[in-house]
């Protein structure tokens, strides 16, 4: 990953090593990561427990333990500010917390689906072999984060990181994430728009995704199915997986070359089969990822 990478979401900034280590102790192969001390996500909570994960370290990007905290007078701080001052960051105007993350890779995935679209590049994603492989390296880091009783809660390809060299894929985030039973997550839902499944009607989510008609959040006998079988909260890793999954194949089928295509259908039908297992709209039928890798792989 770039010595002096910036990475910005709406709540949070990670940056390389050139751009922290004038204002804290650069470690290798470390970013920085800075967000509210407000902010409700909370990527600590399970950090024990994934890191019994055999080979965590391939399949998660997780943080240190060690917090720093930087105040609005603070010189980082400033520097921050006009790091991103063009950018739509919305963290300043009270402390700020900070903690070191594993170097996970050098793009997002949504930055190489980015690279499909716009420029037409198809140096990482060159077949649908390619995003088979990343298919199963993905549900595979799930399903062992299933087998310890936790679920990820907030798959999108903001959230996975990719090593264009080594052809690594590591998930981030884990600020949604909850452990059976579930109990501060059915009784507050959280996810983002356009993957978690339930319709959200605003105009700017998603129009490359054809409409959520999952029923994870429809009333069953006066109740969300997933408040009365917690069990089901793990199939919502699915569907937001599988949307993400069928964002990168659309992407893909609509650039490449019809020729190109019709040379790969086999693989495309794979995928599809797959797609279709983690979008079932009724979330008893839809397939866990464990399930899902036995079946197709």
């Amino acid at each position: 990953m770039s010595y002096n990478l910036v990475q910005t979401g709406g709540s949070s900034i990670v940056l390389g090593e050139g751009q922290y280590n004038k204002f804290v102790s650069a470690k290798r192969n470390k970013l920085f990561k800075i967000t509210k001390v407000s902010d409700r996500h909370d990527e600590f909570k399970y950090l024990s427990i994934i890191r019994e994960i055999e080979g965590y370290e391939n399949h998660y990007s997780i943080p240190d333990e060690i917090t720093f905290l930087i105040k609005p007078t603070d010189k980082f701080y400033i520097h921050l500010q006009k790091l991103v001052q063009h950018e739509n960051i919305k963290i300043f105007g009270e402390p700020l917390k900070c903690f070191y993350i594993n170097n996970a890779g050098d793009k997002e995935l949504y930055d190489t689906i980015m690279d499909i679209n716009d420029r037409k590049d198809f140096s990482f994603w060159g077949s649908y072999n390619d995003i088979l492989e990343f298919s199963k390296k993905i549900m595979e880091g799930l399903s062992f984060l299933h087998q310890k009783k936790i679920c990820h809660l907030d798959i999108k390809p903001e959230n996975i990181m990719v090593n264009t060299l080594t052809r690594e894929f590591r998930l981030i985030d884990f600020g949604f994430s909850s452990m059976e039973p579930f109990d501060d997550y059915v009784h507050k839902i959280r996810g983002t728009p356009g993957y978690f499944p339930k319709f959200f009607n605003i105009e700017e989510v998603a129009p490359w995704l054809p409409k959520i008609k999952a029923k994870d959040t429809y009333l069953v006998n006066g109740k969300i199915p997933f408040r009365q079988d917690r069990t089901l909260v793990y199939k919502i890793d699915s569907y937001c997986f599988g949307r993400t999954l069928h964002y990168l194949k659309y992407i893909y089928k609509k650039n490449k070359t019809y020729s190109c295509y019709n040379l790969e259908k086999g693989g495309g039908k794979q995928i599809n089969n797959i797609i279709s297992s983690l979008l079932e709209n009724d979330p008893v039928k839809r397939l866990t990822l464990g399930e899902c890798l036995s079946k197709y792989f």
